[in-house]
């Protein structure tokens, strides 16, 4: 379990940064598996690392937010309207927009950038991101232990894992035919 969740904290790291596979992949393995306090336990390690990892994108905005920009822009389901969505929203609401993104495919690293640029508190930013990450790693890692243990009533550890594997597949073809980029 130590290792499961070694993976989860460098996995939210770099997704923070670079990464286009949410935390919450390992996250509901993880939930799957060992359930709920696992779950738990994983993704508040998640929304942890990845306050690192959102305070590095933050700093290397402050000395070269378009390199970053661009650099965002090359990842997979993101483009230059999104970015500028982010910015807009970030100065606009702060930590109301990274929580509302948080919840609508709208990437943690575009906030961190947003906060970089808008010369943020550091400080504010890292509680916020925390705070921000949190609640939908929770949701979803308590919500997939308790789908997996209803489900353990018709399938074995193997069929419930192959079934999270196969929605996670199907996610990520919806999110990557209908998200820009």
């Amino acid at each position: 379990m130590i290792a499961g969740f070694a993976i989860v904290a460098l996995w939210a790291f770099a997704e923070a940064i670079l990464w286009f596979i949410v935390a919450d992949v390992p996250i509901s393995y993880l939930a799957v598996r060992y359930g709920w306090k696992t779950a738990t336990v994983a993704a508040l390690i998640a929304a942890l690392a990845a306050v690192p990892g959102g305070i590095f994108l933050y700093c290397w905005a402050q000395h070269d937010g378009a390199g970053v920009a661009a650099l965002l822009e090359a990842l997979p389901a993101i483009d230059a309207a999104m970015i500028a969505e982010a910015e807009r929203a970030y100065r606009a609401e702060g930590f109301a927009a990274m929580l509302a993104g948080s919840f609508g495919g709208m990437p943690y690293k575009l906030y961190a950038l947003a906060a970089g640029n808008a010369g943020s508190p550091l400080l504010g930013f890292a509680l916020a991101s925390f705070a921000a990450r949190v609640p939908r790693f929770l949701i979803i890692g308590i919500g997939t232990a308790i789908a997996g243990r209803i489900a353990a009533r018709w399938l074995s550890l193997r069929g419930r894992l192959a079934v999270l594997g196969l929605s996670w597949a199907l996610f990520y073809t919806w999110y990557f035919a209908t998200m820009p980029g």
